[in-house]
């Protein structure tokens, strides 16, 4: 009986020696890929409105460019960067466009774009809950442009 068990044991080690990589890898995380230079080394922008669809709830707080301007005005008050007039003296552009989704509810998309090759460096969407009430949409909208702009300032910080 006690060879019995020996061997089950020796058996259940030996099986899981070919699995010791795979579980290795497994735990090993995916090395980050690198966030373009130009994003953290930015000192001046240009916010570019790339359109306000028409959302539906509720028209009530839509305007055809509340989110151009509510976001302009958190990039102007962050004070990170100097705002440019012109693309062309900018050393990125931040291309803000809101949409609705398939389900119904907002989502803000910013595009950071390379103004020399139009190239996008890097994009962040946020979705936004819908409401029924102005008030709530309202509030629901200033939170999901706080989070965009969290995200940028985790992005430009190298850590998002």
């Amino acid at each position: 009986m006690l060879k019995l068990v020996q061997r089950a044991a020796l058996f259940l080690i030996l099986s899981t020696i070919p699995s010791i990589p795979m579980l290795m890898a497994q735990q090993q995380s995916t090395p980050s890929a690198p966030i373009p230079a130009q994003i953290p080394a930015a000192k001046k922008v240009f916010v570019s409105n790339g359109g306000d669809d028409d959302w539906t709830i509720p028209h009530q707080i839509h305007t055809p460019t509340l989110t151009y301007n509510q976001f302009y005005a958190d990039i102007k008050s962050w004070g990170k960067f100097e705002l440019m007039s012109s693309p062309a003296d900018a050393d990125v552009v931040f291309e803000i466009r809101s949409y609705d989704s398939r389900e119904a509810r907002l989502q803000v998309h910013l595009a950071i774009l390379d103004p020399k090759t139009h190239v996008t460096l890097w994009s962040l969407t946020q979705e936004i809950e819908g409401a029924s009430r102005t008030a709530t949409a309202r509030k629901n909208f200033d939170e999901g442009m706080n989070a965009l702009v969290g995200d940028l300032k985790k992005l430009v910080a190298g850590s998002l």
